[in-house]
């Protein structure tokens, strides 16, 4: 019997931060939130230091609504695995 082929792409995603959104037996739709780096931090509070603290609001908005990384894996009829 032939093993899923999406179980090997998903463990592999799931190791990098990722988590499982939903699965159908063809489909597997993961997510991460993306990190905020040292380099954003430093240069968002040099703008927010110039700009006498007004572009600290949109910082706290990017902190507490951080942008989503979506990965799609489906498998074909052959059993290849896609990445959408």
């Amino acid at each position: 019997m032939k093993a899923d082929p999406l179980n090997d792409y998903v463990t592999n995603y799931v190791r990098r931060g990722y988590t499982v959104d939903s699965r159908t037996p063809t489909q597997v739709v993961l997510s991460q939130q993306r990190r905020l780096g040292l380099l954003w931090w430093v240069v968002h509070l040099i703008i927010s230091a110039l700009t006498g603290g007004l572009w600290l609001i949109y910082v706290f908005y990017r902190v507490l609504r951080p942008k989503l990384m979506q990965v799609v894996l489906t498998v074909d009829a052959s059993g290849r695995v896609k990445r959408d």
